[in-house]
């Protein structure tokens, strides 16, 4: 009997720390911006030439701004659904192949090396974003 009470408050107590994380993730986890937007996209290849689109937008996250420069026609990307969100495999026709030579396609966000993937990188007025092919 004693030995169940204690699996029983174990697991309790391990619910309540997974409930704990998720609202602490919630309340400070990546926000969103609504409305109309500015932002910049520079995209730098393997030979470090880099070509910058600039526009507004609606939406709320990175990936909703490729989809919509993809829909343009001067942009186009690959990309998969991982472990850790979207994973970007190749971007205007250059493929980045991490088991083939440790190649991947980086985020940076205003300067800064991305935290989020593309499909969890909230879009802000202003932001600038890098996707840079690095090994």
């Amino acid at each position: 009997m004693q030995k169940n009470r204690k699996w029983v408050l174990t697991i309790c107590a391990i619910a309540a720390a997974i409930l704990l994380m998720g609202g602490i993730y919630a309340a400070f986890g990546p926000k969103a911006a609504a409305g109309a937007k500015a932002y910049t996209l520079e995209v730098v290849d393997d030979q470090a030439v880099s070509k910058t689109y600039e526009g507004r937008t609606d939406s709320a996250y990175l990936r909703e701004v490729l989809d919509e420069l993809a829909a343009q026609g001067d942009f186009s990307y690959e990309a998969s659904d991982g472990e850790y969100g979207l994973y970007i495999e190749a971007v205007n026709g250059l493929e980045a192949d991490y088991s083939r030579d440790g190649a991947y396609w980086a985020i940076y966000v205003n300067g800064e090396y991305g935290q989020y993937g593309a499909d969890s990188q909230p879009v802000a007025d202003g932001d600038a974003f890098r996707l840079v092919y690095e090994k």
